[in-house]
């Protein structure tokens, strides 16, 4: 379900309605904030289906990293081979002879190799081909893809049009304010919370430890640091989960810094 952006929405509506749609964009913005969801939701309407049979849809193609079959790990670059698969894709007919959409998630991840692979598709784009390129920061997508996808950019949601987005979703007020304020502005981040009791135990956990550092001095906040880097037996040693850690902590920094300078700044009468 998407969450806000639908002044982005309305333009690409508007965009295919009038024929005027660009054969590529750059969706630009936080992780979780839409961008996804947006091109997944216009991808189905282009290709008249519904959003739950759009991955089966044979002129729909989303990409992301390939897994690492020796290490089950993710590799670190969006791979040639990928690209040469996307652009093989793109350069045959439609089967359905309608729109082709593809999705590039995390564009910055394309390397000179699968970059290049693309520039072909980029510089004469098949006719009625969309081509979605997902980053959270375009300054380090290739210049040469960059140059040839205009860039839309997602801003963070208003809390209050996520808490509706969550009460049409089913979920009490008090669920949708709680994982409205969690989530700093991105929907996808909201909808986690919301539908995971655990999420929410552990942002309350690290919250306290968050509030136990900030105090503290020098020596006990390196402490606490080696506790969550040291403890090879703590699952936050694992990658995603430190970045959801460490997220927590921007954030909560952030908030209180906002509130420190909203307390300082000179009184309007």
């Amino acid at each position: 379900m998407l969450i806000g952006q639908q002044k982005i929405l309305s333009f690409l509506q508007n965009a295919a309605e009038s024929g005027s749609l660009a054969h590529a964009y750059c969706l630009v913005g936080p992780n979780q904030v839409g961008k996804r969801t947006l091109a997944r939701q216009f991808a189905a309407s282009l290709l008249k289906v519904s959003e739950e049979k759009l991955d089966s849809h044979p002129d729909f193609f989303y990409l992301e990293r390939a897994e690492d079959e020796k290490t089950g790990k993710l590799k670190k670059d969006i791979i040639i081979s990928q690209s040469r698969d996307l652009r093989a894709r793109l350069q045959s007919r439609s089967w359905l002879n309608g729109y082709r959409v593809s999705i590039i998630d995390e564009a910055e991840l394309l390397n000179g190799a699968s970059g290049n692979a693309l520039l072909k598709i980029l510089e004469e784009p098949p006719e009625k081909s969309v081509l979605f390129l997902l980053t959270e920061n375009d300054q380090v997508v290739l210049p040469t893809i960059k140059s040839r996808a205009p860039a839309l950019f997602f801003s963070l949601v208003k809390n209050e049009e996520i808490v509706q987005g969550l009460i049409g979703m089913g979920k009490t007020k008090e669920e949708a304010e709680r994982a409205a304020e969690w989530s700093w502005g991105r929907p996808g981040k909201a909808i986690e919370l919301a539908n995971s009791k655990d999420l929410q135990t552990d942002y309350l956990k690290e919250l306290e430890r968050w509030k136990k550092i900030i105090d503290q001095p020098f020596y006990s906040k390196l402490k606490i640091i080696e506790e969550i880097f040291g403890d090879k037996n703590d699952a936050v040693r694992g990658r995603g989960k430190l970045q959801n850690i460490l997220d927590i902590w921007i954030m909560e920094w952030r908030k209180k810094m906002l509130e420190k300078k909203s307390n300082n700044a000179p009184e309007i009468i």
